[in-house]
């Protein structure tokens, strides 16, 4: 581990000071990669047995569901493997795992930057154009499936470069320009762009939501009262849906930018000749990780939900007999309405209101 401060104090003094320093990092490390495994297989473990437990699943609920399978694999696979490096010193796991291990790391990340992208087109969808039919199950499973097949696409050409030397895991390209055509790739397809798209999309649901809200707020006949008030409640929780949605996107765009800038610093900067590269890294690595622990809250808020909420729920249902998944189903179930009145009432009551317009 490379020396962290630097001081005017004699060599011994020196060295017991970098050694104390190099623990403190060494200790926060491991605490951080810790805890964030264990919030993140709990968060995702329930989000993931909420959801498979429902006996039927909306588009954007097998999206979240492919979300939490995604975070779930990171601390289950990725932050073990990347912990247990850091502690050894070195990758103790040998050749074959060498070619699947970063390729996979890499190939998560993907998944989910691909799986927000999905996410904000189906929300753009919904609030744009709301009367047009519901996309089918069928098509977010597909969406599912090319989440997962463009990112492997893309990382074969990582895997094959990968070789074993010594107790190190290494990259060897075979000229220094190919490696920083992949790092510009990978940052480009799985960061920029998507983000980018999603951005849009967001901005045009969020400027449609308000437009709405202004709209009903100048259109409160008293004939048209009641249609009026479930419009405007629908309305709110469209905006609420898609504000939690932008949160998760805004907490990814944070927590990736410090990993692909700390390999843009290191491929066309002068970071693989800093001493502080790699605590730069680790520590980017972490940022990466939180993610992944994050989302399960911010989804859960969706219904104003928190761990302890869904335990409660789940605890009252096995009192009374009722189903376990039932219970949590209900409080965690994206975009289901709370107000109980169906399609037909809503498109019936926007028709009146627009005959009573003109």
């Amino acid at each position: 581990m490379p020396e962290i401060f630097k001081s005017t104090v004699n060599t011994t003094d020196q060295g017991e000071y970098d050694m104390e320093q190099v623990s403190v990092i060494q200790v926060t490390q491991l605490a951080l990669y810790v805890a964030i495994t264990i919030i993140g297989l709990i968060g995702n473990g329930m989000i993931i047995i909420t959801l498979i437990g429902g006996q039927t699943r909306r588009v954007g609920e097998y999206l979240i569901l492919n979300l939490a399978v995604t975070d779930l694999a990171t601390c289950a696979i990725s932050i073990p493997f990347d912990l247990a490096e850091r502690l050894s010193g070195g990758f103790p796991f040998g050749s074959i795992l060498c070619y699947l291990i970063y390729p996979l790391q890499t190939v998560l990340i993907a998944v989910s930057v691909i799986t927000l992208l999905s996410m904000s087109l189906e929300r753009h969808r919904l609030v744009m154009t709301p009367l047009r039919p519901r996309i089918l199950p069928r098509t977010a499973k597909i969406a599912i499936v090319i989440s997962w097949v463009v990112p492997c696409t893309v990382i074969v050409p990582y895997a094959l470069v990968l070789r074993v030397e010594g107790k190190h895991c290494m990259e060897k390209w075979p000229e220094d320009w190919y490696v920083k055509v992949f790092t510009l790739t990978n940052f480009a397809l799985f960061y920029v762009v998507p983000l980018t798209v999603i951005a849009f999309s967001y901005i045009r649901a969020g400027r449609k939501i308000r437009k709405d809200l202004q709209c009903l707020e100048n259109m409160m006949e008293e004939t048209h009262r009641s249609q009026i008030s479930y419009s405007r409640k629908r309305t709110l929780q469209k905006m609420r849906i898609t504000k939690v949605f932008i949160v998760a996107v805004s907490a990814f765009l944070v927590c990736m930018l410090p990993t692909h800038a700390s390999w843009i610093w290191h491929d066309f900067g002068h970071g693989r000749d800093s001493k502080y590269f790699k605590d730069v890294l680790i520590f980017s690595n972490i940022f990466m990780y939180a993610n992944s622990a994050s989302n399960p809250f911010i989804f859960g808020s969706l219904k104003n939900v928190t761990s302890c909420k869904c335990f409660n729920y789940c605890r009252k249902s096995l009192h009374h007999g009722d189903s376990l998944n039932a219970a949590c189903s209900y409080e965690l179930r994206i975009g289901s309405s709370r107000v109980q009145m169906n399609r037909e009432m809503a498109v019936k009551g926007r028709k009146q209101i627009k005959v009573s317009q003109l």
